[in-house]
């Protein structure tokens, strides 16, 4: 995730990502751990880039990003979050680190990015599934 006290990580343009594209810190993109880059169709380079997406689960709110980078991160992250989306779940951008973070590989390539509302966990048959509210 974004930690604003490490110069490292770039919160501005003129960073190629993994993809080929350039990082952009007011998108709803992520770079992914890069031992988990298969599950996430490889994050190839260039014209060979696929848009992949995932759905990021943390302290009672969703997201979906554009997986459009990959990294060794710090140890313990499977993700790093871009500026926005890490804005999304820490407004303040002090806690630098959001602990229990569930991240879903999605198929398909026709996301709308960004928060995702109006879902409730329903528990059927032992199972949690997430269905549209009213």
């Amino acid at each position: 995730m974004y930690d604003p006290g490490d110069k490292t990580d770039l919160d501005a343009g003129n960073h190629e990502t993994a993809s080929g594209e350039t990082y952009d810190a007011n998108g709803w993109s992520a770079a992914i751990q890069i031992d988990l880059r298969g599950r996430f169709g490889g994050v190839r380079y260039g014209r060979n880039y696929q848009p992949t997406f995932a759905l990021v689960e943390a302290n009672d709110k969703r997201l979906i990003v554009r997986i459009n980078d990959v990294g060794p991160l710090k140890p313990g992250r499977i993700i790093d979050l871009n500026v926005r989306a890490m804005r999304y779940f820490d407004p303040t951008m002090q806690a630098g680190l959001i602990a229990d973070v569930k991240v879903t590989p999605l198929l398909g390539a026709d996301y709308a990015l960004g928060p995702v509302t109006g879902f409730e966990p329903v528990t059927v048959a032992s199972r949690d599934l997430d269905i549209a509210a009213p």
